[in-house]
């Protein structure tokens, strides 16, 4: 009894969580109770809005770190001031769309937080990520969404990392954010000109992560694409037969008699050929023998 008691206790406790990070995850409204104007809008602004939240830590980034806020304290504030607009459109966009304007703000309050906190738009976006319909295409869906995001935080964060380490180092060739970029879409297509090398352990960390990060998400979107091509096939003949099905519900089931029927004809056929071809052989060797005589 005692057992029992604390596996409900530790169930109820992890029902709360779940319950917690789930209402914190998923998005103001499920996708079945969107205006087709509201899921529009919700599919085209996921990315860019990942994006923006990217490029407010990287503002973040480039005030807080001593080696990078001489040189890039200004751009900082600008991207900063900018990704805080984007948000507060993002946020009046979704206002006009809601056709329930009274419950917005109660509905939509992460939203609300992350105009103080814009990176918690990252949870928002993984949460429309996760909650994709399923269908038979949801698997490669998922994947390249996530191949995508994860290249794309990669690059922009990681070249800020390697800035740090390498932008006061003698003999680095990594010296603007602008470099590091170039060197971070190098490196996560494994293509690596030679042009921009980082000489630290600690850049060569990052570059390490990179590689690792592109060759993962190029196997697992070509991973994707094949299993989506393999399945199918499978899938349009189950798919042809249910239509057939569908679309002709009183047409009996076929069965093999016809077919046995046809070969049963045919070797009457056969048979019949055979005979008269005996007949006209044995007609020729009579006329044969005559004339011989």
């Amino acid at each position: 009894m005692v057992e029992e008691k604390i596996e409900a206790e530790e169930q109820k406790v992890e029902t709360a969580g779940h319950h917690f990070w789930h209402h914190i995850m998923a998005p103001p409204l499920p996708p079945e109770e969107m205006t087709p104007a509201q899921s529009k809008y919700d599919s085209i602004a996921a990315f860019p809005m990942f994006i923006a939240a990217i490029f407010w830590m990287l503002s973040a980034f480039f005030n807080w770190v001593p080696s990078l806020h001489p040189d890039y304290a200004k751009a900082g504030v600008v991207l900063s001031v900018t990704t805080w607009l984007i948000f507060v459109l993002d946020m009046v966009i979704r206002f006009i769309l809601d056709p329930n304007k009274k419950g917005f703000f109660k509905r939509n309050w992460p939203l609300l937080v992350a105009l103080v906190f814009p990176p918690l738009r990252v949870l928002l976006v993984a949460s429309a990520v996760v909650r994709i319909k399923p269908d038979r295409n949801a698997l490669a869906k998922m994947v390249g969404l996530y191949a995508i995001y994860a290249v794309a935080f990669v690059v922009i964060f990681g070249a800020a990392l390697a800035l740090t380490f390498e932008i006061d180092v003698p003999g680095s060739s990594i010296k603007s954010y602008g470099d590091a970029v170039w060197w971070g879409f190098e490196t996560v297509t494994t293509v690596g000109y030679g042009d921009f090398t980082p000489v630290t352990v600690a850049g060569r960390t990052v570059a390490v992560m990179i590689m690792f990060t592109g060759a993962a998400s190029v196997g697992a979107v070509t991973a994707a694409v094949a299993s989506r091509f393999i399945n199918n096939p499978n899938q349009s003949d189950s798919s042809d037969s249910s239509d057939s099905s569908d679309s002709s519900p009183t047409q009996p089931p076929t069965t093999a008699g016809p077919a046995i029927a046809s070969s049963d004809e045919l070797s009457q056929q056969l048979a019949h050929l055979q005979a008269q071809i005996a007949l006209i052989s044995e007609k020729l060797g009579v006329g044969s023998s005559s004339d011989a005589s």
